[in-house]
């Protein structure tokens, strides 16, 4: 049976041909890095050199949004271009669980392979229960030629036992197949797989999907960079720097130092693939998107692998797991030369949302027909030669079960309004007078609610009905 949705795709890939100009397309999506983590975002300590240079020759936002609070449903809304609650995923998907990324979504993979893409996502997946399953939808079920990392987080069965030991993932998949034991770090075992892909095939465009699992607990760094943040460690960690991170809760303080380490670590690892690609000539024919699926795990834990994390989210309240600022408002760094503005500061709101559609609108693609997109085109706000300027065509909606029995947030203007499950608004906020989330106003602003609860009530409708 051919649905209606079917037929737009046959048709548009059917029509769509090769655009001379199609650039090549990285996304480096990274775990749990929040706001505030990150020199170029304010961070006075961590040093990260590569990601401050694509926002020197690129376009940094300072209100970028994740679209969710947690990992599996952003990565949804990444690819997707739609709100998590509309792709199956809702929230974190545990290991062999029957959740997934639903088989009829369209991804940005899917989108550009019909103008002759190769097609790649190197790092963690957690879009299904695990990359071994074979009767649940697959990275290749997406439009992905090829596939290497991590079905959700670093795992070292030895270590685990031994109960130390440095966490080589055992956990790795190439075309989901186990790759076995590994004699590196995450974010190298990465890199090395994503620079030996882009080497080849240099007559095609690419799209490479790069999502790093760092800084994600475990985390996990060379001594190298351990050194470089030693006055930030604890004899603890000193002593014994690769005790195997569940039995933390009954030891002494690690300090910040592993967590700092890591970003750079990280930062380190993606400038490999950056400098690979300039020097063959490629970076300036590649748009370059970074962000962050949440944000991050802060040094307030609340599980027993938390300890010793000291994620910043620049002074939002909130965190990882919850619909404040913190745990939304990500790093969103895009660079492109001789298109995008270079060296520019955004303020207007923007969401990962917005990156299918704005690829799309870059390659003069129209999206398939039948299936709400939730995210709009953005080349306004980027584009060098225009005006920094967007009119937002629907509020900002986010959903996801939290701690503090919140579920739903929308954003409509500069206010900003967090419902519970049954969707009855608990907080409302004026963010242009109060960015840090501290006035809850839900009480003084009885037609301001009443407003924005409309618009909330007609938006879940649309998502859940």
């Amino acid at each position: 049976m051919i649905t209606r949705f079917t037929f737009t795709v046959l048709h548009f890939l059917l029509t769509a041909s090769a655009f001379s100009a199609s650039p090549n397309i990285l996304i480096i999506y990274v775990d749990d890095l929040g706001y505030g983590d990150t020199a170029v975002y304010g961070h006075p300590l961590v040093k990260t050199p590569n990601i401050d240079q694509l926002a020197k020759e690129g376009v940094r936002f300072t209100q970028f949004y994740a679209p969710s609070a947690l990992c599996s449903p952003s990565r949804a809304g990444l690819l997707t271009g739609r709100t998590p609650y509309r792709t199956g995923v809702k929230s974190w998907i545990p290991d062999n669980s029957d959740v997934s990324l639903a088989r009829d979504e369209f991804t940005i993979a899917q989108l550009v392979k019909p103008l002759g893409y190769r097609t790649a996502v190197i790092g963690k997946w957690h879009l299904n229960g695990g990359l071994h399953l074979e009767d649940m939808p697959q990275p290749r079920d997406f439009g992905f030629d090829y596939q290497y990392g991590l079905a959700a987080w670093v795992k070292n069965e030895k270590a685990e036992k031994a109960k130390s030991g440095k966490l080589y993932p055992d956990n790795m998949y190439r075309n989901n197949e186990p790759v076995g034991q590994t004699n590196k770090f995450s974010a190298e075992l990465i890199t090395d797989e994503a620079i030996q892909w882009l080497s080849t095939a240099h007559d095609q465009p690419f799209f490479l999907l790069l999502t790093y699992s760092e800084v994600h607990t475990p985390v996990a760094s060379p001594k190298k960079y351990l050194v470089q943040y030693d006055q930030f460690l604890t004899d603890e960690s000193r002593g014994d720097p690769w005790r195997y991170y569940m039995d933390w809760a009954d030891r002494p303080n690690r300090g910040k130092g592993e967590y700092y380490a890591n970003i750079s670590y990280m930062d380190a690892q993606m400038g490999r693939v950056l400098e690979l690609l300039r020097q063959s000539g490629r970076l300036d024919d590649t748009l370059v998107i970074f962000s962050s699926d949440n944000g991050p795990v802060t040094s307030d834990p609340q599980e027993a692998w938390e300890l010793n994390m000291a994620g910043e989210t620049g002074g939002f309240r909130g965190r990882k797991r919850y619909l404040f600022e913190g745990g939304l408002r990500v790093p969103g760094i895009f660079r492109w030369p001789g298109r995008l503005a270079s060296g520019v500061l955004v303020d207007t709101p923007a969401t990962a949302l917005d990156i299918l559609p704005t690829i799309a609108d870059y390659l003069e693609l129209v999206l398939p027909e039948g299936r709400a997109i939730d995210g709009q085109s953005i080349t306004g706000l980027l584009d060098e030669d225009e005006a920094t300027s967007l009119e937002r065509s629907s509020i900002f909606y986010w959903s996801i079960p939290t701690p503090d029995g919140m579920e739903y947030a929308v954003r409509d203007g500069w206010w900003k309004m967090i419902l519970d499950p049954d969707g009855q608004p608990q907080y409302l906020f004026n963010l242009l007078h109060d960015r840090y989330e501290v006035h809850n106003l839900v009480q003084r602003e009885p037609d301001r609610v009443k407003t924005l609860r409309q618009k909330f009530d007609i938006y879940r409708a649309s998502v859940e009905g």
